[in-house]
C-alpha cells in the first residue's frame, strides 16, 4: 500500500504567492522610499517632526512588505511566521539601539575636535 501523494501546490504557503502581491509590494516600497528621500532632501521639517516622519514611513514600509512579500496575516496557516516576527522585532530594535549608542559613544571618545552640531543626535 502506498502513501497518498499530495501536491506541493496544495499547501497554503505556496498558494498565497501571486504576481500582483509582489508587484504591489515592490511599488509600495519604492513609493515609500521615494517619499522618505524627498523628506530628507528638502529638510523643511523641524528635527522632531523629521524623525517622526521618517520613522512613520519606515514603519508603513515594513508593514506593507510583511503583508505583501511575506504574506503575514492572522490565519492559522501563517501562525509560525507571525510568531517568528514577534520574536525578531525586539532583537532588531535592541541591535539597532545598541549600534546607535556604540557609534555615539565612540564618536565622543575618538574625535580629535569636539563635536559641535546644530542638530541634536539621536541619543539627545
Amino acid at each position: 500500500m502506498s502513501a497518498p501523494r499530495t501536491s506541493p501546490l496544495d499547501h497554503p504557503e505556496v498558494r498565497q504567492a501571486s504576481a500582483w502581491r509582489y508587484i504591489a509590494g515592490f511599488v509600495s516600497s519604492m513609493v515609500l522610499m521615494q517619499a522618505a528621500l524627498l523628506v530628507t532632501l528638502r529638510q523643511h521639517l523641524p528635527y522632531q517632526e523629521y524623525i517622526l516622519t521618517i520613522g512613520g514611513l519606515a514603519l508603513v514600509s515594513l508593514l506593507s512588505q510583511a503583508a505583501l512579500f511575506f504574506g503575514l496575516d492572522i490565519s492559522r496557516a501563517q501562525i509560525w511566521k507571525s510568531v517568528s516576527l514577534v520574536l525578531t522585532i525586539p532583537l532588531f530594535i535592541l541591535s539597532v539601539g545598541l549600534t546607535v549608542w556604540m557609534f555615539q559613544s565612540l564618536a565622543d571618545r575618538t574625535m580629535l575636535m569636539p563635536m559641535t552640531s546644530v542638530q541634536p543626535t539621536l541619543l539627545e
